[in-house]
């Protein structure tokens, strides 16, 4: 009787411990340090965001050296809770909808059904201990012409003013223009640091904020390659991608160059994307491919945020070619010929690699800003010759638009991978 007794009071004990450390709300805020340079501190201390798009794959890119993650809504709160877990901070997305999803914003029953629902999120999760920053909207300006919106992300920063003094408020804008700095600058008085989504962009996004006399912080909530919308493209239109190489240089370059070196006014930011999804292709922003294997981009955020690879390195695709032709230019082939396809690429400290070649149909799509793509299905091809590097193929009998990827991964499952999309007339 006494033993249970002991382990009754053992347990209400570990559980009233748990709930106090659960509840334990950070202070967060933007401040100027000594050199008049913009800070967050989180409790009193300074703190740089070295964070990700991610929703899952936590683990690794705790052992990576990132912070804080970055999710567009409030619609699971298991990424909050997991984030806690694992010592990661949350920017939190209220999910203000675009016009483009067609939300009207001169329908005022609508605007206020939102607006009613969010505070409602913003009530139920202001004092998550992983709490960082709210992101009232993400590229509400879009393809956009009813400026109305501005009223809605003011009307939720104002709100959280009220009712939650401990984070600040930011929205997120796509790419930098003057007229949406002026807009929010004039009409969202509330809000305390822009986000910024800048892929190309991201070149001149610092310069660009100043000379548009933004005076307040930001964050590049994300950054990476060059995305599809920016890409070259064929004559039948299919987007041209970059090698994985290519990529990883690119990634490195900006974040060390642009994104590291801003310690005026950035206060961090959130690589794009710390997962995989479809966007023209399934591997043009994803960090990981569709298997969960991690790809080399994952080993250049390391270097980035904690200043040394990992001990066991993806392998790196610099090159690849199609009939001697290089991954820039047009590829049109005909139906059922042998085509050559040829890749270069780094081991780096790997003693054996395995390379896979997957042919998909081309996957056309006009849809932009996240919005949901649908990956193809591949189609099965006939090898008929392939060494280390290079492989002959026949091509499909069927005219239309291909394109076919090649995979280096080790024995890790650390991956690279390129494609190039081709042409059967």
């Amino acid at each position: 009787m006494e033993r249970n007794k002991n382990l009754i009071l053992y347990l209400i004990f570990s559980i009233l411990c748990s709930i106090t450390a659960y509840s334990q709300v950070n202070k967060i805020e933007v401040v100027k340090n000594n050199s008049g340079y913009f800070e967050l501190h989180k409790n009193g201390s300074p703190y740089y965001i070295k964070g990700a798009g991610a929703k899952d794959h936590f683990k690794l890119l705790k052992k990576s050296g990132a912070n804080s993650i970055r999710v567009w809504s409030t619609n699971n709160k298991a990424f909050l809770d997991s984030a806690y877990h694992y010592g990661f901070t949350v920017t939190l997305g209220l999910h203000v909808r675009p016009e483009r999803s067609g939300m009207d914003y001169n329908n005022e029953y609508a605007v206020k059904g939102q607006i009613e629902y969010l505070k409602n999120e913003v009530l139920k999760y202001k004092d998550h201990p992983a709490l960082l920053v709210w992101g009232i909207g993400n590229e509400v300006d879009l393809k956009y012409s009813n400026f109305k919106v501005w009223e809605t992300i003011e009307i939720l920063a104002k709100f959280i003013k009220e009712v939650d003094p401990n984070h600040p408020t930011m929205t997120v804008i796509a790419g930098v223009d003057p007229s949406k700095v002026f807009y929010i600058k004039k009409y969202c008085p509330s809000i305390d640091i822009l986000g910024l989504n800048v892929y190309g962009s991201i070149e001149n996004a610092g310069a660009n904020l100043r000379k548009f006399n933004w005076d307040k912080p930001y964050i590049v909530s994300e950054w990476g390659v060059n995305g599809p919308f920016e890409a070259r493209k064929t004559s039948w239109k299919a987007k041209i991608e970059p090698p994985n190489g290519l990529k990883a240089d690119q990634r490195l370059r900006r974040y060390k160059e642009l994104i590291e070196k801003d310690k005026e006014s950035c206060l961090g930011s959130y690589c794009f994307l710390w997962g995989q999804k479809q966007e023209s292709t399934a591997t043009w922003h994803g960090m990981f491919l569709a298997n969960g294997d991690p790809t080399e981009a994952v080993d250049i955020m390391q270097f980035c945020w904690k200043g040394e690879w990992p001990k066991s390195r993806a392998p790196s695709i610099r090159n690849i070619s199609l009939d001697n032709i290089g991954w820039r230019k047009d590829h049109i082939i005909g139906p059922s010929t042998h085509t050559t396809l040829k890749i270069e690429y780094l081991n780096y400290n790997n003693n054996k690699v395995l390379v896979e070649y997957v042919l998909y149909p081309e996957a056309f799509s006009n849809k932009i800003g996240g919005d949901i793509q649908k990956s193809p299905e591949p189609i099965n091809f006939e090898i008929v010759n392939q060494n280390d590097n290079e492989i002959t193929f026949i091509s499909p009998n069927k005219k239309g638009a291909y394109r076919i990827f090649a995979f280096v991964k080790n024995e890790k499952g650390q991956s690279s991978v390129a494609n190039i999309p081709f042409l059967v007339e």
